[in-house]
């Protein structure tokens, strides 16, 4: 009653998946056999392989008709995305090119402009040279707080800022919630410490802060 080893009774689709998990079910049995290749039965698993593989190669065959029959739905439509993922990666590569065009350093206002955003990017990540190019437009934080130091802190890491232990420094940002808050030193040091170990002083009143230490 289980119908034609190789499922014709079946609609195709149905037919498709039926075939589709005997191939599974196949390849299952020839990796098992395959993991049992230390044993010393050598021979029999290879034919055991064998007759395996000459099986699988038969569902095969009949999966590849049926597939040919069916109206294939996802074929198309993966070619259409691939054509457009080329569209897309030529016009990105063109895009690319025109910005390109536009900062060559022929004098044009946009590679001044480009450059002045470099030297601004650069003063923001560098904080030690901003006394060096300071031309008043980096506006210092104002101070929300005051805050002491209950343990030292080494400050290694980027962005940073050491701090030895019982130091009275300004907060200029709260934490964020990320266990982090920015303090300043005096006017050019300014980094984070762990919110953990500092004890903060919010001012009600941030413009007075400066005069509570």
């Amino acid at each position: 009653g289980s119908g034609p080893e190789d499922f014709s009774h079946l609609p195709p689709e149905q037919r498709r998946k039926k075939l589709q998990a005997k191939i599974d079910d196949i390849n299952k049995d020839i990796q098992k056999e395959m993991d049992q290749n230390v044993d010393p039965r050598l021979a029999e698993i290879a034919m055991n392989i064998e007759k395996l593989q000459s099986e699988m190669q038969k569902f095969e065959g009949w999966l590849a008709e049926v597939e040919g029959r069916l109206p294939w739905k996802s074929d198309p439509s993966r070619r259409q995305s691939g054509l457009y993922e080329t569209q897309n990666s030529n016009s990105t590569t063109v895009a690319n090119n025109c910005a390109q065009d536009r900062e060559s350093p022929d004098g044009s206002y946009t590679e001044e402009q480009s450059s002045e955003t470099q030297v601004k990017v650069a003063i923001a990540n560098t904080p030690e040279f901003d006394d060096e190019f300071d031309d008043g437009d980096e506006e210092t934080l104002p101070t929300i707080g005051t805050c002491k130091a209950i343990y030292p802190f080494e400050g290694h890491n980027e962005g940073t800022i050491s701090v030895t232990e019982g130091e009275l420094l300004y907060v200029i940002e709260q934490d964020k919630g990320d266990g982090w808050t920015r303090v300043r030193r005096n006017e050019e040091e300014e980094g984070y410490v762990p919110t953990s170990y500092v004890e903060v002083f919010l001012e009600t009143n941030a413009k007075g802060a400066m005069t509570y230490i």
